[in-house]
């Protein structure tokens, strides 16, 4: 054997065995997500896939976040491998996931549900830089006005119906995403959808002060994910809709209106960490989960029906009712090109004085 032979079979020896999964005694993916999108049934399952794909024991590792910076402190200390940040958070001058690389780019052939989804949420600008992919949608919804379809009829139609007399002390608003609540009380004056991250139309004392009665005049404000004990003694409200099943549960159907002025949406999506940046395995069955993630079933079970929001792959009509297709939007390929207002990502200017202006209200509010 000749010393060149010599060494190119010792250099395929050594890269089968740092390639090869056997050698691994076990992979665990650290998942830092938000609360209902990875039931233990369906990790469960996905781990027994797994193990059974790649011959050796897979463990996710799943914790709730309660705000987004926290997918920034669990990358920088190591403790997430996968987030699920929301659309406007990708490219936030706070966070800069894309630009200081804390994210990885995602193989979208290692996705092939990819296809799947709304053709306008691919490849779509907040989640891409250059045509590289950093994220991978897999639910959306609206800061959407909720309303008790058995007490409140007809269907509100404005968001000003939160000032109307009869709803005083009877709804509740979200309290920790102050700017989605400035703007739907922009909407409510008539302020245009891509004029809401414009600081100079926001500066006016009309807005201050619709604003400050919508905090005061509030039965109760809740945070971060709507639950049922949040609605359950209103008749009107700002929800996400997690709510709802267990609303209807007690005999509350609870339903999002369509006001007039338009729907501000959010966009929850999957990206992988800089942790497993020199874990290609690792890497790999990432990008299983999030592909998991689109399937029919999970999109079905998790999404449409465990949490009552709208999944993201518009291929599971055959599993829904007329009334959950037009609720989802899933007849409509171009929806988000045409008819959301999407969060905008905000400028350090921008998001300081919505900061001042929902802090202000607060306090003249006596909240």
């Amino acid at each position: 054997m000749t010393t060149i032979f010599r060494i190119r079979f010792i250099t395929l020896v050594v890269l089968f065995f740092i390639s090869s999964p056997a050698i691994h005694a076990k992979v665990v993916i650290n998942l830092l997500t938000w609360e209902g999108y990875a039931p233990a049934e369906q990790v469960r399952y996905f781990e027994h896939l797994m193990a059974t794909k790649y011959s050796l024991p897979v463990n996710f590792s799943v914790t709730y976040v309660s705000s987004e910076s926290d997918y920034i402190n669990a990358i920088n200390n190591g403790t997430a491998d996968v987030i699920a940040p929301s659309h406007n958070i990708l490219k936030d001058y706070r966070y800069k996931l894309i630009d200081k690389q804390l994210i990885l780019p995602i193989n979208i052939e290692n996705i092939p549900n990819y296809t799947k989804i709304f053709p306008d949420l691919q490849y779509a600008d907040y989640s891409t830089t250059k045509g590289v992919v950093y994220s991978v949608p897999l639910v959306h919804g609206p800061y959407g006005l909720a309303y008790n379809s058995k007490l409140v009829q007809p269907e509100p139609d404005s968001w000003n119906v939160f000032w109307e007399p009869k709803f005083k002390g009877h709804y509740t608003i979200n309290s920790d995403y102050s700017e989605v609540n400035i703007y739907i009380t922009a909407l409510a004056l008539g302020i245009r959808p891509k004029e809401l991250n414009n600081t100079s139309k926001l500066s006016s004392p009309e807005l201050e002060q619709k604003l400050t009665s919508l905090i005061k005049q509030a039965g109760n404000l809740w945070y971060g994910v709507d639950k049922a004990s949040d609605l359950e003694h209103n008749l009107i409200g700002t929800a996400w809709g997690f709510s709802f099943p267990e609303l209807a549960k007690q005999g509350q159907i609870w339903k999002m209106a369509s006001p007039k002025e338009g729907i501000t949406t959010w966009i929850d999506g999957h990206a992988i960490s800089k942790n497993l940046a020199d874990k290609p395995l690792h890497k790999k069955i990432a990008e299983d989960w999030i592909n998991y993630t689109l399937s029919e079933e999970f999109q079905f079970k998790v999404i449409a029906k465990g949490i009552a929001s709208a999944p993201v792959n518009i291929t599971i009509k055959s599993q829904l009712t007329a009334d959950e297709i037009d609720r989802f939007h899933l007849n409509d390929e171009n929806f988000f090109t045409k008819k959301q207002i999407l969060w905008p990502t905000l400028s350090k200017t921008q998001r300081r004085f919505m900061k001042l202006l929902w802090d202000k209200a607060l306090t003249k509010a006596n909240k």
